[in-house]
């Protein structure tokens, strides 16, 4: 997965600079399997993917989430990164700040009804003038991993619910 993101990362610079077929030549020299690159007509929002047998990333605007991830998401969320590489598969997805407890009661709910044993975690912290939640789900038995906190822009206020789910 480590060569997937330094892979990402070189073809994200190079459509950046160049569009989109220099960025799929050099990421596709470099791991030997297919890559898209996409870019918006407007050239403000990019998303990359990679395949290849290492498993796949997708990082950008608009990213599409695996077919192996059994945790459910709920609506409305723009999904950010995404990759799988084996029985391993993660997933990134924001949205607006005021759902951020809709979105606790959601895995709560959840994870009670999968059978499993679940530790859960809560947290606030102040920060800088602003309070930052947290809330983390995670399960031996079935290696599973979700981790909800209140997230923004560097600097920025904490204005959006950010998710993330690791399963393998």
């Amino acid at each position: 997965m480590r060569r997937l993101v330094l892979i990402f990362v070189s073809a994200l610079l190079a459509a950046a600079c160049g569009g989109e077929q220099i960025s799929e030549q050099i990421a596709e020299q470099a791991i030997g399997g297919d890559v898209d690159v996409e870019i918006s007509e407007d050239g403000d929002e990019v998303t990359v993917n990679i395949e290849s047998d290492d498993g796949s990333l997708s990082l950008g605007v608009g990213a599409s989430l695996p077919d192996e991830l059994v945790v459910p998401v709920p609506g409305g969320g723009d999904v950010g990164a995404t990759g799988s590489s084996g029985e391993s598969v993660f997933a990134s997805i924001t949205y607006p700040g005021d759902r951020y407890d809709e979105i606790v009661a959601f895995y709560d709910a959840w994870t009670e009804g999968t059978g499993d044993e679940w530790q859960t975690q809560s947290a606030t912290i102040d920060f800088e003038g602003q309070t930052q939640r947290s809330n983390v789900w995670s399960s031996a038995d079935s290696v599973l991993f979700i981790a909800l906190a209140d997230c923004g822009t560097l600097g920025g206020d904490f204005d959006s619910a950010c998710v993330t789910i690791n399963q393998s």
